[in-house]
């Protein structure tokens, strides 16, 4: 307060800004340039600071005494407050006299963007002075200014915030740090470790194969001692059978030398007793010497070789003996090294594992708290972010409500006089326009060439444009002469080139059934379905096969699903169709020949083949026997057989008729496969009974039947027949002689509208009303599920409440009401129908052979309104 010198604040209250609504940091520089001269260069005999110390800002001053309320300011919100600050660059608009040291391109804040973002920082001035280039002094009202210090503030708050999240970054980082040096330090020793374990794996592999060229070489040395041994006693046996041969030799002269002894001793005898003289006795005694000492050496010998074979024996027993307990050792010493290596393998498989275990264990713990972390901060980020925009939603809300409130009146006179300017505009608008249309009329008027002339020229248009509607409508008719569809064709599935695109795209995406599965929901008897099939195939294969088409007859009952399989047939072989019927040829007459060559014409133009499928063709193709044929019928017979009369391969006629009876013998001649559609049968009706279950009850309605034994509910025709239906939980209703008896207590049992129980619609049900519609066609069947739909929905309607499962009786009524309904259309065939009234109460009577009575017991609870009629 002492000081002489002019502080910043002073400068910065006494001077104008250079601008109505921004304020720029070259203004700042300029400002801080002026103080430094102002402390340094000028010193101030007075004291500014006591003389406007009001026009400081009061968050430069440290005077605690006249604060109050303090407490931290919300860090991440002035964080939040300065990301949505707009830096901006513009031009001055007006040549102030402050502004002639710069350029007029500077940077800058927008005082109007930053009042939603930070209301405290913009303060509105009641009126701001400034002075132009020329020195002139003006004034401004309400004039925004931007408060320094706030945005000061705020950003040391930011600083402060982002330096608190960088230490916490950096002690985070640190902490990685640690963690992957430790995770690195045994990332280390797990790789010498590894590097130790494959090394000994390889040491290990080594002695391995070195026992097993060991136990290789023992093996072989074990295959020749085998060998040698074999050849020792093949040797010794050969020894043994020679030393046999000499001992018997030995015996045999053993023998011969026995005799000849005894024989000499004989003779010797004789000798002694023919002479007693002393010679012959001493002959005699060197004779027993040398029989002695021949004696003595045989034992010798004898005995020697004993000891021989003994000696062998030994000797061979010996070397087996030790032969057996080396084998025996070397075995049991790589048996235990063996032993020894698994043993230290598995111990250091087992502490690899470990080391493994742990260091899992230690990175899954790393991950959990670094998933804690990042959850935690993803939660704060989170909640400051809320907190954010609650905040920005508030200032927003509260400023364009100040701004309102404020500027209530300036924007009233703005809109009053939008108003006026508009109202003013259209007024001379209309003005001019009635203006130029009363000149306009005034220049017709006036004169009789421009009358004259105006009148031609709306004379004119008038008639081009009725010329040009006619030639439209007759362009039309030639194009449809020329490339349009027959007018004999009721329906036709040639497409153009986009829509084969479009079909094709769709098939590709799974969005239409492919190729082939044309008669996957057709429902055929087996037999037929084969032979549809063959000729189908047969169709596919023609033109690849250089074959005519063959022509097909197709006859049966009314209902049969003739027309359906012509079409399928027909996508299914790759064949256009064209649906026509007999009866349309008749009505023609004399252009009905002329029609059908546009039809043949039409056809022959087709790419792929057409399949002419005519309905009803006993109309006009009938037999020419009775005489009863018109002259135009008869030509158009002719036209037919003359089409037909050659095998082509550009398209392939199939006639439906309800009586091949009637149809001409040429027509006949011409058709190369005649299939009888025939009433459909109990398995048929089955599957025709579920699908159409399934279309007219299940999908429109939510109406699913009981499965057996209480399981889950059965939708669906695929489903249904893969249930089988549970003994024992039969419903007395599927009796034929009691269908609409309710039974109730038992697995099944299903609440109707009315709050009565009774069994609901399970696959025995259906597979019963499949075995009633004796007699029915496919199109009936479709009828009687319409039917049943039509009573469902006046139920639910009737009761306000919709069904959950359909009660039996319901069903059996509809059934019951359909098989009264065809007897009596089959009646009416054979006897006619006559209507009768019956009375009120009649008096009972019998019914005569010739007449039926319908009561309104009989009928529906929806037909019993009406009245009861008997039918003869």
């Amino acid at each position: 307060p002492s000081s002489d010198a002019i502080l910043p604040g002073h400068i910065v209250c006494g001077m104008s800004l250079k601008s109505p609504m921004v304020v720029t940091p070259h203004a700042t520089l300029l400002l801080t340039a002026l103080v430094l001269c102002a402390l340094h260069v000028w010193p101030v005999r007075s004291n500014w600071l006591l003389q406007c110390s009001s026009c400081v800002d009061q968050s430069y001053f440290s005077d605690d005494k006249i604060k109050e309320n303090i407490r931290d300011a919300e860090l991440p919100i002035l964080l939040a407050q300065l990301k949505q600050v707009r830096l901006r660059e513009f031009d001055h608009r007006e040549d102030e006299f402050y502004n002639k040291f710069f350029s007029k391109r500077q940077l800058g804040i927008m005082a109007h963007e930053l009042q939603p973002v930070m209301p405290s920082a913009v303060a509105l001035l009641p009126e701001r002075r400034w002075t132009n280039a020329k020195g002139v002094s003006n004034m401004t009202k309400n004039v925004m200014l931007l408060r320094d210090s706030h945005l000061l503030m705020v950003v040391i708050g930011s600083l402060q915030l982002l330096a608190s999240k960088a230490d916490h970054w950096d002690e985070t980082i640190d902490k990685l740090d640690k963690d992957m040096v430790s995770v690195v330090e045994e990332q280390n020793d797990n790789r010498k470790k590894r590097e130790e374990m494959i090394d000994q794996i390889v040491r290990t592999v080594a002695k391995v194969e070195v026992l097993q060229f060991s136990h290789a070489k023992t093996a072989e040395g074990f295959v020749r001692l085998g060998a040698d041994v074999e050849a020792f006693r093949k040797d010794q046996v050969v020894n043994h059978d020679d030393a046999m041969r000499g001992i018997d030799e030995v015996r045999n002269r053993t023998i011969a030398q026995d005799g000849m002894i005894q024989t000499f001793m004989d003779e010797f005898r004789q000798a002694i007793e023919r002479e007693a003289r002393a010679d012959l006795v001493e002959k005699r005694r060197a004779s027993e010497a040398d029989l002695e000492v021949a004696l003595v050496k045989r034992s010798i010998e004898q005995l020697r070789w004993q000891e021989e074979q003994h000696t062998i024996r030994l000797r061979g027993e010996e070397q087996r003996n030790s032969e057996e307990h080396s084998s025996k050792l070397h075995e049991a010493r790589v048996a235990h090294e063996l032993a020894q290596k698994t043993a230290a393998d598995l111990d250091l498989m087992k502490e690899q594992e470990a080391s493994n275990i742990r260091q899992e264990e230690a990175r899954q713990a790393g991950e959990r708290e670094l998933l804690k972390m990042r959850l935690a901060s993803d939660e704060r980020r989170a909640e400051m972010g809320v907190k954010e925009a609650i905040e920005r939603a508030k200032v927003e809300e509260e400023a364009k409500i100040k701004a309102a409130r404020e500027n209530e009146d300036v924007n009233l006179r703005a809109m009053q006089a939008e108003a006026h300017e508009k109202r003013a505009q259209t007024l001379a608008a209309i003005k001019a326009s009635a203006d130029i249309a009363a000149q306009w009329i005034h220049t017709v008027y006036s004169s009789p060439a421009n009358l004259t002339l105006a009148i031609g020229s709306v004379v004119c248009c008038l008639g081009g444009i009725y010329l040009m509607r006619e030639m439209a409508v007759l362009l039309r008719e030639q194009l449809n002469k020329r490339l349009g569809r027959p007018s004999l064709v009721r329906m036709t599935n040639r497409r153009g080139v986009l829509k084969s695109i479009t079909i094709a795209t769709l098939r590709f995406l799974r969005l239409k059934k492919k190729h082939g599965a044309e008669f996957d929901d057709v429902v055929l008897h087996p037999k037929l379905h084969a032979q549809v099939m063959r000729l189908a195939d047969a169709t596919r294969s023609a033109k690849q096969r250089r074959m005519p088409l063959q022509h097909a007859m197709f006859y049966g009952p009314p209902g049969t699903g003739k027309t359906m399989v012509a079409q399928r047939f027909a996508e299914y072989s790759g064949l256009e169709y064209a649906i026509m019927c007999g009866g349309d040829v008749a009505p023609l007459e004399e252009q009905a020949v002329t029609e059908l060559h546009k039809l043949f014409s039409w056809v022959h133009r087709s790419r792929r083949g057409v399949l002419l499928f005519i309905d009803e063709a006993d109309a006009f193709l009938a037999s020419r026997k009775g005489g009863t044929m018109s002259e135009t019928l008869r030509n158009a017979l002719t036209t037919i057989l003359y089409h037909t009369g050659t095998p082509t391969s550009q398209f392939m006629m199939v006639i439906a008729t309800n009586r091949p009876g009637d149809l001409d013998s040429a027509v006949l001649d011409r058709l190369d496969e005649s299939i009888e559609f025939g009433l459909p049968e109990v398995d048929a009706r089955k599957g025709m009974v579920h699908m159409y279950f399934e279309m007219y009850i299940s999908k429109p309605l939510q109406i699913q039947w009981q499965s057996p034994a209480g399981s889950a509910p059965v939708n669906g025709k695929s489903e249904a027949k893969n249930h089988a239906i549970a003994t024992g939980t039969a419903c007395p209703s599927m009796q034929p002689s009691s269908p609409a008896q309710p039974c109730s207590g038992r697995p099944g049992a299903a609440a109707d509208i009315d709050g009565h129980t009774e069994d609901s619609v399970d696959e025995a049900a259906l597979d019963e009303v499949a075995k009633r519609l004796h007699g029915f066609s496919g199109r009936e069947i479709s009828k009687l599920f319409t039917s049943l739909q039509t009573h469902v929905l006046y139920g639910m309607q009737r009761h306000a409440k919709a069904y959950k499962r359909l009660p039996k009786s319901m069903l059996f009524e509809v059934v019951d009401a359909k098989i009264r309904e065809h007897d009596r259309t089959a009646e009416f065939q054979v006897s006619g129908y006559t209507y009768e009234v019956v009375a009120s109460n009649p008096p009972s009577m019998p019914a005569t052979p010739g007449q039926r009575k319908f009561s309104s017991g009989m009928l529906p609870p929806a037909l019993e309104e009406l009245p009861a009629v008997t039918a003869a």
